[in-house]
This record gives structure tokens, sequence and C-alpha cells, in this order.
């Protein structure tokens, strides 16, 4: 059993659920299709990116920026 495998066992079975092998092969494509990605966003600098002021999904992002940003 690698990491992985550790890992997502430990969680799931925390939550109740037990993890078939079919179950954990669908797992592992899924981290191996997004993970890097998602590993790239997690370590990822933000702190220079300005939230949006007046977030609604329903629409388009505004252009509008933060008081005293221009």
């Amino acid at each position: 059993m690698d990491t992985f495998e550790q890992h997502v066992r430990a969680g799931l079975e925390l939550l109740g659920y037990e993890v078939d092998e079919a179950e954990l092969a669908v797992m592992r494509v899924a981290d191996g299709v997004y993970g890097p990605q998602l590993q790239a966003l997690v370590e990822a600098d933000l702190r220079g990116v300005w939230h949006e002021p007046d977030l609604d999904p329903s629409r388009a992002p505004s252009t509008r920026f933060p008081a005293g940003v221009e």
C-alpha cells in the first residue's frame, strides 16, 4: 500500500466509507489528471491577486477594482 492509497483509505474511513480496488483505480486516474495542477494551485503565491469585490456567479466578472486600486 503506497501513501496515496493510505491517504485515501484513511480519509474515507473517517467518513465511514470503504473503498474497493475499482474505486481506488478511478481516484488514481483523477489524481494523475488533476493532481499536478491542484498542487501548483496550492503552492501558488496569490498574495498579489485581488479578489473580485462584487462577486456574483450569475454574471461575468466585473472590471471594477477595490477602492484605491486603479
